[in-house]
């Protein structure tokens, strides 16, 4: 006759993770002037908003922690949101086995146990990942607002150059729809 034995396992799992999430899109920018002019009126709009300049690059990070990345040249912009979070996650297994399986059953329960901490583990990741989208979908809404109105400045400024350009300029008129008007004398 066999003897019943309780078998008592413990397993941990600690990791670190790390999730990103990020969209880009292009501006719209109209080619009033020469590439390097917009490039530097669009420079110059995205500083006077606080982002920084780098080369051919402004950049800003939000107060949630998006970092958002616009190309001045080609007018890309990038937004990437991301989070780091440390793991410890524990578990404990028990089960009455008899002598004959006692190793084999343990094995089993190691492999239960371990299974179901990867489980739970991929379920933070994904609890973590679904937060950094959410901050991500926040900030964009008014960087699409801020943005638009970068590029309605821009193209203002633009027009008003290139009429500068064209002739004498008599008289310009904005409205508080964003229309604009410009009379020149040619």
């Amino acid at each position: 006759m066999s003897r019943a034995y309780r078998i008592s396992i413990k397993e941990s799992l600690s990791q670190h993770v790390q999730v990103e999430d990020g969209v880009s899109s292009t501006l719209e920018l109209l080619p009033i002037l020469q590439k390097d002019r917009m490039s530097a009126l669009l420079g110059a709009e995205l500083e006077g908003r606080g982002f920084t300049r780098k080369g051919n690059t402004a950049s800003r990070k939000e107060k949630n922690g998006v970092e958002v990345e616009v190309d001045l040249e080609t007018g890309q912009v990038s937004a990437t949101a991301e989070g780091h979070q440390d793991v410890k996650l524990e578990t404990e297994r028990t089960a009455v086995v008899d002598q004959n399986h006692k190793d084999e059953r343990e094995a089993s329960l190691r492999r239960v146990a371990q299974e179901a901490l990867k489980r739970e583990a991929k379920s933070e990741e994904e609890a973590l990942r679904k937060k950094v989208t959410q901050q991500l979908e926040g900030t964009l809404k008014d960087l699409k607002e801020e943005l638009d109105g970068v590029v309605n400045r821009v193209t203002a400024t633009a027009l008003k150059t290139r009429a500068a350009e064209l002739g004498q300029v008599e008289e310009v008129h904005e409205d508080a729809n964003g229309g604009l008007t410009i009379k020149v004398r040619v």
